[in-house]
């Protein structure tokens, strides 16, 4: 420790000596005469920072520009993704209500053939036995209550019958009703299935525009974009990072088993258009896949997702309520706590954590009811299975 303290005090005096030395020698120079101002070099100076300054502001204004053009690029990238999602969701739909009213429909044509057999069968029965004579019948009675007995029968014969009619009636206007909702949802069918075919043009061209808009950039601007990504991918690995270790400083706990816990074990997967798997996601792809691991079955798209579950306000956000993004929705999350979501981004994108104070266009939440995941993550790329245990 002595020896320590010795060394710190040598260095110092060492330090204050040559300072003294320095400011000594400057005053013994300067005392002669006062330093002189070259103007024609101050002059250069101030036209060379001004220069840098303006050369750096232009820079900084053709990034801003781009990265906006791509921003808008990538919303309606996002809108036309969900559009398909929307028309996928739709079409599944009504292939659905295809199938049932078909079964609808075969039920009343099996029943309407039940029926039409009773009647047949009724017929042929009045017709071996005779035609019945009402008045024969009646005066065929052999006291009063054999009467009333008599005309109670002819009655119910005659309800018998009607009752069975009507019932036919029913079954062929319910089966000429069906057979009309199924030939408009056949016709409905057709037109989503072209729908879904110019919307799946649609994105595709959107995936071209961007590419190209990519490769036509001056190389310039495009390290100046890589630049920027890449620090924006540092801080959210640094983040990660601390999340996994347990020792972050922005107050996310990952619940073991949790909605949270499983989306995280999908970290860096590359975003695919209409991906819902563990080899790609696009945002509603990569919340349908998460909640179904936790007993929830949700529709590939966004919008449907924000009609489930329970509102939640903002003040109420818990880790793995879904957030929703967008007017209409066309975005989607899953918050993990401390102003953090995790969600699969956009083309060229990855799953990643983002600050939910960056997006301008928050629509809302929705909690759904989830259980806890017993099994390992399906395909995880990560293991956050060690955090807070």
């Amino acid at each position: 420790m002595g020896l320590l303290s010795t060394r710190r005090f040598s260095l110092g005096a060492v330090a204050t000596i040559v300072v003294a030395s320095l400011l000594l020698s400057s005053t013994a120079l300067a005392a002669p005469a006062a330093p002189s101002v070259d103007p024609v070099a101050d002059a250069t100076n101030t036209a060379e920072t001004a220069e840098f300054r303006s050369e750096l502001q232009r820079r900084r204004a053709e990034l801003d520009a781009f990265q906006q053009q791509l921003e808008s690029l990538d919303w309606e990238l996002s809108i036309a993704t969900e559009a398909y999602n929307a028309s996928v969701f739709e079409l599944e739909t009504t292939r659905e209500k295809l199938t049932a009213t078909q079964m609808e429909l075969d039920n009343a044509e099996i029943a309407l053939s039940v029926q039409s057999e009773q009647l047949s069968d009724r017929a042929r029965e009045i017709y071996r036995s005779g035609e019945l004579n009402t008045i024969d019948i009646l005066l065929g009675s052999k006291s009063v209550t054999d009467l009333v007995a008599r005309i109670r029968f002819l009655h119910t014969l005659g309800q018998s019958d009607a009752d069975i009619a009507e019932t036919l009636r029913q079954q062929r206007d319910e089966i000429a009703a069906k057979a009309t909702d199924l030939q408009s949802a056949r016709l409905y069918a057709e037109s989503l299935e072209f729908t879904l075919k110019a919307r799946r043009i649609e994105v595709m061209l959107r995936i071209q525009e961007r590419q190209q808009m990519l490769a036509e950039a001056q190389t310039e601007l495009l390290d100046l974009l890589d630049a920027e990504a890449g620090r924006r991918q540092q801080e959210e690995s640094e983040l990660m990072r601390a999340i996994l270790s347990g020792a972050n400083d922005a107050g996310i706990q990952v619940q073991p088993g949790s909605p949270v816990e499983t989306a995280l074990g999908y970290h860096g997967i590359p975003y695919v258009w209409g991906g819902a798997s563990a080899s790609g996601f696009d945002c509603s792809g990569l919340v349908l896949y998460v909640f179904k691991q936790h007993g929830v079955n949700l529709p590939h798209y966004s919008g449907a997702q924000f009609q489930l579950g329970t509102r939640v306000v903002p003040a109420d956000l818990q880790p793995g309520d879904v957030v929703f993004f967008g007017s209409p929705v066309h975005h989607v999350g899953i918050y993990v706590g401390g102003g953090y979501f995790v969600h699969a981004p956009r083309t060229g994108d990855f799953v990643k954590l983002s600050r939910l104070s960056e997006r301008s266009d928050y629509a809302g939440a929705r909690r759904y009811d989830w259980a806890p995941r017993t099994t390992p993550i399906v395909g995880a790329v990560i293991d956050p299975a060690s955090v807070n245990r």
